[in-house]
């Protein structure tokens, strides 16, 4: 069964099961020896503690706030394994209270019925609504409601390494460096002896975030408009030209000569052993490369391209993936006022200030907060920021739905790989989306 099928079914079962009023019940609460109502958290990642160290903070500061009270306890597993039990959980009525969900997969859970509408959260705790501003709206529905919140704030493009661009003796990126530019700077990082952009094809979903800013200046929200109104399709003359500039890239070696059977984690090791001139990421990544790096990092938002019509100064600040809650919350009074409580610390001043201590952009905006002298990487995010360039409302991988988001990242690896052309890779997206909107 496709990706697609997968999840019309689990679709299909939600809405069966709450016909039969099986998400009456929060399966999973209870209370721990302390009297602590417990709140399930589902998290996308096997170790909070190590790979979501800001969330984890946050919790463990809720927890210890409301001792005795509440207590937020993770269910956590790899992403792919994530997606799995949620489906499962939400087959058999057992989703956790509140959870991490793929932006592409959230839609679903909406419309089936499985999730709360948190707009009275949102009525009720209105210096959240502000602080979170334009981003909640990723995740607004007309029909099932303020479905989900933004986890954190994505600001996405290329780190570079100085050291290397120093010795090389070639100019650091910037605002205005061109396709072309680029371009004549592979050889000499390559002769070098470095790899001009560190990435790994083995887990795409992991690297799409250097060429989300690609896809805006080739007008990936006016077309996607189009192709929503059966008016356009995704092998068009402007999809056609930033493929061609991925294609363009793979052929001039810029990535390395075993993207395919590597994986993000190896490249970026790569970038932080100094064997990579640049590397796609976004903020998640800087404390590690305060680390590796130190004053070396840089951060750009990636090429201009002369043969775009669209707008080229536009930044990539955009909200990460929703946290969602269950609808079952709604039906237990104390169980929804820990929710509520929870969600009024992670989107408060004092969950920001520590997203900022580990260089993390939250969801949020509150006024005063910056990063440190030596928060190095985040320094640099907020310089590119400084130009207060546009954003789209959404990263561009974002605004599909999960077989089309799926085929959008086969056809990029695709092309990048030579299994593709890009007028190919580009109808893998149409055959995809074709099916999941019939």
């Amino acid at each position: 069964m496709n990706r697609h099928n997968v999840v019309k079914t689990v679709a299909a079962c939600l809405a069966g099961i709450l016909s039969l009023g099986m998400l009456g019940a929060c399966g999973n609460q209870g209370k721990d020896a302390s009297g602590s109502t417990i709140i399930k958290f589902g998290i996308h990642v096997a170790n909070p503690k190590k790979q979501e160290a800001v969330t984890y903070d946050i919790v463990q500061a809720f927890n210890k706030k409301h001792k005795g009270k509440y207590k937020v306890v993770f269910e956590a597993s790899d992403k792919e394994s994530h997606s799995k039990n949620m489906k499962l959980e939400a087959s058999d009525g057992t989703l956790p209270q509140l959870f991490w969900i793929d932006a592409s997969e959230a839609p679903e859970y909406s419309k089936s019925g499985a999730l709360l509408d948190l707009r009275d959260f949102l009525k009720k705790n209105p210096s959240v609504a502000k602080a979170i501003a334009g981003g909640k709206d990723s995740f607004e529905d007309k029909q099932t409601g303020q479905y989900g919140l933004p986890y954190q704030s994505n600001v996405q493009g290329f780190f570079y390494n100085k050291g290397i661009i120093d010795k090389l003796g070639i100019p650091y990126p910037n605002d205005d460096t061109t396709y072309e530019q680029l371009m004549e700077t592979l050889p000499k990082i390559k002769a070098g002896g470095y790899t001009p952009i560190a990435i790994g094809s083995k887990n795409s979903s992991y690297t799409m975030w250097e060429f989300n800013e690609l896809l805006v200046r080739y007008g990936w929200q006016d077309n996607l408009k189009k192709i929503k109104a059966g008016k356009e399709q995704f092998n068009n003359p402007d999809f056609i030209k930033a493929f061609d500039k991925i294609e363009g890239l793979a052929k001039a070696g810029a990535f390395p000569e075993n993207v395919s059977t590597i994986e993000y984690f190896d490249a970026k090791q790569q970038f932080n052993d100094g064997k990579a001139a640049l590397f796609g990421s976004g903020q998640w990544d800087c404390a590690e490369f305060d680390s590796s790096l130190g004053d070396k990092v840089g951060f750009w938002w990636g090429p201009k391209f002369s043969d775009s019509s669209y707008d080229q100064n536009v930044s990539m600040r955009v909200p990460a993936n929703p946290i969602v809650v269950n609808k079952a919350v709604g039906d237990d009074v104390a169980m929804k006022a820990g929710v509520y409580a929870f969600l009024k610390f992670y989107y408060g001043e004092e969950a920001a200030k520590m997203s900022y201590a580990k260089s993390t952009f939250p969801a949020t905006n509150y006024p005063g907060l910056k990063a440190t002298s030596s928060q190095y990487a985040m320094n640099e995010m907020l310089k590119a920021l400084g130009k207060n360039w546009p954003s789209p409302a959404s990263a561009p991988d974002l605004t599909l739905d999960a077989a089309s988001q799926q085929a959008l990242y086969d056809a990029i690896f695709g092309v990048i790989q030579g299994t593709y052309t890009p007028s190919a890779g580009l109808s893998k997206i149409d055959q995809a989306w074709k099916i999941s909107h019939k």
